[in-house]
This record gives structure tokens, C-alpha cells and sequence, in this order.
């Protein structure tokens, strides 16, 4: 599954959704890395947010092709 457009990215970071903020600097973080790159902590990203926030974010990326997880830890796609 090809990943999001920047056209897609840049609209996630005007929704107001703090979980689309959230994907969005993961989005940007992911590109150019080798796929099975585990994700960094949540702290990493700097934005202030809940553990539950971050979680949705990612399964957000997951549903998007830029992130993927086999019951482990986020990695990228």
C-alpha cells in the first residue's frame, strides 16, 4: 500500500485532530527510514499528549501504510 501524500500530511496538520497532528510528525519522521525501523518513544515527537492519543495516531499510520505491527512494537511499513 503506497504510503500518504504530502498533500495528505499537510491536511492532517490543519484537521485541529490532535491525533492527526500526532501521524503527521510521525508521517515525517518515517520518511526515507528502512522498513522494520522501530518507532521511537512518544516522548521523541514532542507533543504533549495522552498515551491513548498516540495509540490512535498509529493505528491511524498503520491504516495509511506508513506504520505496520505483528503484535509488537510500531514500526515502519
Amino acid at each position: 500500500m503506497p504510503g500518504p501524500t504530502p498533500e495528505q500530511v499537510t491536511a492532517w496538520r490543519v484537521t485541529g485532530h490532535r491525533y492527526k497532528l500526532i501521524a503527521a510528525r510521525i508521517a515525517g519522521w518515517a520518511e526515507g527510514k528502512e522498513r522494520g525501523t522501530v518507532l521511537p518513544d512518544n516522548e521523541f515527537f514532542g507533543i504533549d499528549a495522552s498515551a491513548s492519543t498516540y495509540k490512535r495516531a498509529k493505528r491511524f499510520l498503520v491504516s495509511q501504510g506508513v506504520l505496520s505491527t505483528n503484535d509488537g512494537p510500531f514500526q515502519v511499513a
